[in-house]
């Protein structure tokens, strides 16, 4: 007969212990590696001179990759929470607790809550982490990989959209400001209609000068009604309202969606209410989270030998079916992202299989 086991008693709190130390051991394993695949692909870019001759400082390098490396933490993360969680399980086994802890009365359920739990608060600080640094870091990170991998002094953001509550509006380039310069913007045209009329306003260059106002140079109004056209100088844009910020929210979520916030991909859907590439984001952004704990689920039953085969065959199975759910998580998001399949199912439909899955095999494990 099962005996009741108060929470965080002294077994929880010692598998907690254990899970932490092998999350750092794993964070530092994961996220080290691919740190080093990024350097040894990208450093010899990073270092070389520009057309002048001129190499970056090795602090900016070390800069680039201190904001760098939360967004590298993000991408490996479920690994990070699997191999810690297989890392745990592998030392109860090892050392035979799990057997102990079984004739204490333990289910293997029970004993693994701490993990468990671990999981799922990784899973919430995971999403914060993603809003707190794209808010704060993603524009500086950015504006350092353009200095170092495309030998730009400033950054320039070329070919996109602005997308506002009214219309969008076209831009060939854009250049963000600085202490010296406000942000300008090369080559911008937007059209949209007031009652009757149609109104077409184009210009070679802005300048920000505040509120969502721009300056324009070498703007042209062109009003188009039933009295035919006509045609004015137009020195300042301030009939749709936009900001900087607005420029490389447009930029990132043409050009890197992927690196998008659930609060920035709300931002530009409510913007562009039709588009399936932000609706499928929205989705992705609340179900990348919980990969950790899906992993889990699916591979941890598989490390403490509940499954039938020896102690490599099983753990081999269970990242076998890890790695398939990564690979039906990104042929889901791609084809949800093409708008081939419905942002929802797109969206939830790897997590709620394999989760499924993994809540089957969580069930089966020996008690």
């Amino acid at each position: 007969m099962k005996q009741r086991t108060a929470l965080f008693g002294l077994l929880d709190r010692y598998v907690a212990r254990l899970f932490c130390l092998s999350y750092l051991t794993a964070f530092f394993l994961v996220v080290g590696l691919f740190l080093i695949i990024d350097m040894a692909t990208n450093l010899d870019d990073y270092l070389s001179a520009d057309a002048e001759g001129h190499s970056p400082p090795v602090m900016m390098v070390v800069t680039f990759y201190g904001l760098q490396l939360p967004f590298i933490y993000l991408q490996v993360s479920p690994y990070v929470t699997l191999v810690a969680g297989m890392f745990t399980a592998t030392k109860l086994t090892r050392y035979r607790e799990v057997i102990a802890a079984l004739n204490a009365g333990w289910s293997s359920r029970r004993m693994f809550f701490s993990v468990y739990l671990g999981a799922a608060v990784l899973c919430a600080g995971m999403f914060g982490l993603r809003e707190l640094a794209t808010g704060s870091l993603g524009e500086r990170r950015d504006s350092l990989y353009g200095q170092l991998k495309e030998k730009r002094e400033r950054p320039l953001y070329e070919k996109f959209s602005v997308l506002t509550n009214r219309e969008d509006i076209h831009v060939q380039s854009y250049r963000p400001g600085s202490e010296d310069e406000p942000a300008q913007l090369i080559g911008i045209t937007l059209r949209f209609r007031e009652g009757t009329r149609s109104i077409s306003i184009s210009a070679d260059r802005a300048e920000y000068l505040s509120a969502g106002r721009w300056a324009l140079e070498g703007g042209r109004k062109v009003i188009s009604d039933d009295q035919g056209q006509h045609s004015s100088p137009h020195p300042v844009l301030e009939e749709i309202l936009f900001y900087p910020r607005d420029c490389y929210l447009s930029w990132k979520g043409k050009e890197r969606a992927l690196d998008l916030s659930f609060s920035e991909t709300l931002t530009l859907l409510e913007r562009s209410p039709t588009t399936a590439q932000y609706k499928t984001l929205l989705h992705y952004h609340l179900t990348l989270p919980l990969a950790g704990l899906v992993l889990l689920l699916v591979g941890l039953p598989f490390a403490l030998g509940n499954q039938r085969g020896h102690g490599s065959e099983r753990i081999a199975k269970g990242f076998f079916l890890c790695v398939a759910y990564f690979a039906v998580d990104f042929v889901s998001r791609t084809v949800g992202l093409e708008g081939q399949l419905a942002p929802l199912y797109a969206g939830w439909l790897p997590t709620l299989l394999f989760g499924s899955l993994g809540v089957v095999f969580t069930a089966s494990m020996r008690t």
